[in-house]
């Protein structure tokens, strides 16, 4: 249980420096992160009944509806918890906010993610093996997809970072299942990283040039 917080808390850390010029209160910053773990319960719910719609249709589960369905339901479960729980605080009050915000909840729903996956691990071995997949593969594609999300939210294109966030959810696993989920979806990861990483400098370049 440690282990799967502490992937998630790493990110969350480095993600966080973004903001280290007008942090937010670590008190909101936490309630988002413990909003985004309940977020994953509600989201398993949800996602266990497409499942049996989908295996009702003989949709497999590996299917790209499958696929895009679940995370679709992920992505549009992290936006609506922080949407109904965040979005209305007095500090919630800079166009960045959105996206330290969904990647807050994010990481949270990661968390839940992480306990399940690594609570099957055998061995010592296998923990570490599946921590460092965890950590550099599903824990950071849902920082950078909900980030995306978040840029959108900002720029006011919400239905196209749901769109975004859901296809780079989508892609990611779908690279997992037939690339195997090292090298390709590590890779992908990077790029959409350094798509991430310029969003955060030109909304914060924007907003203190509007301050001006």
């Amino acid at each position: 249980m440690f282990i799967g917080f502490a992937l998630s808390s790493a990110w969350l850390v480095f993600f966080l420096l973004e903001d280290r010029k007008k942090p937010e209160p670590k008190l909101m910053i936490t309630k988002t992160f413990v909003i985004g773990m309940v977020s994953a319960l509600a989201a398993a719910g949800i996602e266990k009944f497409f499942g049996a719609l989908c295996a009702s249709l003989s949709i497999s589960d590996y299917s790209i509806i499958s696929l895009s369905g679940n995370a679709f339901i992920e992505e549009l479960i992290k936006f609506i918890v922080v949407f109904v729980f965040v979005s209305a605080s007095k500090y919630f009050d800079e166009p960045v906010d959105r996206m330290i915000y969904m990647i807050t909840a994010a990481l949270g729903f990661a968390t839940v993610e992480n306990f399940f996956f690594l609570s099957s691990a055998a061995t010592a071995t296998e923990l570490a093996g599946l921590s460092i997949l965890r950590f550099v593969g599903a824990t950071l594609m849902h920082a950078l997809s909900s980030g995306i999300l978040g840029y959108m939210w900002a720029k006011k294109k919400l239905l196209g970072g749901i769109v975004m966030a859901t296809g780079i959810h989508t892609l990611f696993n779908y690279l997992v299942l037939t690339k195997g989920p090292e090298t390709w979806p590590t890779a992908f990861l990077l790029f959409v990283a350094f798509i991430l990483f310029y969003k955060f400098d030109r909304i914060k370049t924007y907003y203190e040039r509007k301050k001006h």
